[in-house]
C-alpha cells in the first residue's frame, strides 16, 4: 500500500496563547471541530485518528466533565485556564517538590534524572491548589492536552504513557509518588493527586476508544472510527521516521527541541528528565530529553537585535531574515563567539530551568551573523551534551534522525549538527512529520497494521538528506565544541 496525503488543513486559534503561557480550551475545541469537519468532508471511510499535542499542557476539568474555564464562576480566572508547558510560574512548587523528594529518597527521581520540572503536572497542580483553592476544589481531573482532545473525541478517559511517565511522575512499575511524600507536600494531596491523574494509561499505538456517535454523525461516518491513545507532539515524529530500534535517536527541531532515544534496558541517567517503558513505542525503554529554546531563541534574536539594514536587505530580496543571516555566516568553523542556549532555562543536561543564556567573545567587530551563528552552534552543542551523557551512561546513539520546522528551513543548522557532533545526521525531506507520525500510530490503533513498526514500513518516511561532517575542518569544529562545553560547565 502506498501512502498518499489526501487532504491537509490548518485552523488558526481565535485567541492564541498569551505571553503568560495561558491558553483557552475553547480555542482547542473550536480547532478540533473545524479540522474534523473539514478533513471528514467527502471522506466516508475514516479508519483511525490519533491526537498529538504539546506537553505538559494542563487542562483542568470540572466536575461537570468540561474544561474548568467553561464554569461561569471561574471563567475569568487564570488558574481555570489551560496552562502551556512553557509557563514556568510553578517554579517555587517544583523546587519544593524536588527538595522533599531528595530528602525522602523518592524512587521516581531515578526516572526523572533527579529533577522535578515546573513544566510538569505535580507543580502545576500544587500551584493551582495554592493560588486558587476554589478552582482547585472544582477540579476533577488534570489532563494533558492530548488526553483532553482524545476525551473530547471518544467520551472516554484514557491517559497517555508519555504524559504520565515523562510529565506526571508515574511509572508502570512504581506507580505514583508515595502517599507519605505527597501528604508532606500538602495535607490531602496523597489522595488528591492520584485522583486528579486517574485513568487507564495507554502506550502509543493502542486503542483509546471509538469516535463518539455524535462525531460520527457530524462527519457522516457509518462505521466505527478508532481513536488511538494521545501522544506528545515531540514523540510522533519518531514513528514517521522509523526511529524505533535500540540506539535510534529522533530530534524534532522547532520552537524548542525534543530529543528521544530508544534503549533495550532501563538507564536512570542523572540530568536526563525522563525514561519510561513503552513511553515512545511498545517494547523498549524510551528516553525523553530536549532543549527549552531553539526557534524561540532564534526568533528572539531576529526580533530584538537584528539591525534595520538587515531587515531591508531581506525584504528587497524576498527572503527571511534567517535565510539572510545563514548566507552571511561564512566559514562557520571560524566562529569566535560562544553561547549557551538557555534562553528559557535548561531542560536537560543539566535539568535546571533557572539557568540563563550567555554569549562570550564579543568585540566591537562582532557582526549580527556571528551572533546568530553562535546561537545555532549553541543549540547543536546543547544536543551534543545530552547525547554525550546518554552514551557515557550506557545508552549509545547509533543514528540521529532530524525533522521539524528548523530542519526544513535552516540548512546551516543541519550542517552544524553534522560537523559539531562529528557524525552523519539524516534530515527528513517531508513536511508535517509529526502529523504523519500520529497517522502511523492511528493506523496501528485501528488494526490496519498489527504493530507500529509495521505501520511505519507501509506509511513511514524513507527519503532523508544526509549531512556529513566537514572532514577538512574537523579539528576546528572539535575546538568549538570543547569551548562550548567549558562555557556550560562554568555557568552551571
Amino acid at each position: 500500500m502506498q501512502r498518499r496525503v489526501l487532504k491537509s488543513s490548518a485552523v488558526p486559534y481565535a485567541h492564541g496563547p498569551g505571553e503568560e503561557g495561558l491558553a483557552r480550551a475553547e480555542d482547542y475545541d473550536a480547532a478540533l471541530e473545524g479540522l474534523l469537519e473539514e478533513l471528514g468532508a467527502g471522506c466516508r471511510g475514516l479508519a483511525g485518528i490519533c491526537v498529538d499535542a504539546t506537553s505538559f499542557t494542563m487542562v483542568p476539568i470540572g466536575r461537570d466533565g468540561r474544561a474548568l474555564e467553561y464554569n461561569e464562576r471561574l471563567s475569568g480566572r487564570p488558574h481555570a485556564r489551560v496552562k502551556l508547558w512553557k509557563r514556568h510560574t510553578a517554579a517555587p512548587q517544583a523546587e519544593e517538590a524536588l527538595g522533599l523528594a531528595r530528602e525522602l529518597g523518592e524512587p521516581f527521581l531515578g526516572r526523572t534524572g533527579g529533577s522535578v520540572s515546573c513544566e510538569w503536572a505535580l507543580p502545576k497542580v500544587m500551584e493551582l491548589r495554592d493560588q486558587d483553592p476554589e478552582a482547585y476544589r472544582e477540579t476533577d481531573l488534570a489532563l494533558d492536552l492530548c488526553e483532553y482532545l482524545t476525551l473530547r473525541l471518544t467520551g472516554r478517559l484514557a491517559r497517555s504513557t508519555g504524559s504520565m511517565s515523562y510529565k506526571g511522575l508515574w511509572a508502570g512499575d512504581l506507580g505514583f509518588p508515595s502517599g507519605e511524600y505527597l501528604e508532606a507536600l500538602r495535607p490531602g494531596l496523597g489522595e488528591e493527586y492520584p485522583r486528579l491523574m486517574r485513568g487507564p494509561v495507554l502506550p502509543p499505538g493502542s486503542r483509546a476508544g471509538e469516535l463518539s456517535l455524535k462525531w460520527r454523525s457530524r462527519l457522516g461516518q457509518e462505521g466505527p472510527v478508532i481513536v488511538g491513545a494521545g501522544v506528545l507532539d515531540g514523540h510522533t515524529s519518531l514513528a514517521a521516521m522509523g526511529a524505533m530500534e535500540p540506539g535510534d535517536g529522533a530530534l524534532v527541531a522547532g520552537t524548542s527541541n525534543v530529543l528521544t532515544l530508544q534503549t533495550r534496558q532501563l538507564r536512570e541517567i542523572e540530568g536526563i528528565c525522563g525514561i519510561a517503558k513503552d513511553g515512545l513505542c511498545p517494547g523498549l525503554w524510551g528516553i525523553d530529553a530536549g532543549q527549552s529554546a531553539t526557534g524561540d531563541m532564534l526568533s528572539w534574536f531576529v526580533k530584538n537585535l537584528l539591525p534595520w539594514e538587515y531587515w531591508e536587505q531581506a525584504q528587497k530580496r524576498g527572503i527571511s531574515p534567517h535565510s539572510l543571516l545563514t548566507e552571511k555566516a561564512r566559514e562557520p568553523f571560524r566562529c569566535a563567539l560562544t553561547a549557551a542556549d538557555w534562553w528559557n532555562g535548561s531542560r536537560n543536561a543539566p535539568c535546571s530551568l533557572g539557568l540563563t543564556g550567555a554569549i562570550t567573545g564579543l568585540t566591537l567587530d562582532s557582526r549580527p551573523e556571528e551572533l546568530y551563528l553562535a546561537l545555532l552552534q549553541a543549540v547543536v552543542c546543547g544536543t551534543g551534551s545530552i547525547l554525550d551523557l546518554c552514551e557515557r551512561e550506557g545508552a549509545p546513539v547509533k543514528r540521529l534522525l532530524i525533522c521539524g520546522g528548523a530542519a526544513g528551513k535552516n540548512r546551516l543548522l543541519m550542517e552544524q549538527y553534522a560537523c559539531l557532533l562529528d557524525r552523519p545526521v539524516q534530515a527528513a525531506r517531508e513536511e508535517e512529520v509529526p502529523a504523519l507520525g500520529a497517522a502511523v500510530f492511528a493506523a496501528a490503533a485501528a488494526g490496519i497494521y498489527p504493530t507500529v513498526q509495521m505501520a511505519w514500513e507501509h506509511m513511514g518516511i524513507r527519503s532523508f538528506e544526509t549531512f556529513r561532517p566537514d572532514a577538512a575542518h574537523r579539528r576546528e569544529y572539535k575546538l568549538i565544541y570543547e569551548r562550548n562545553q567549558r562555557l556550560r560547565r562554568t555557568l552551571i
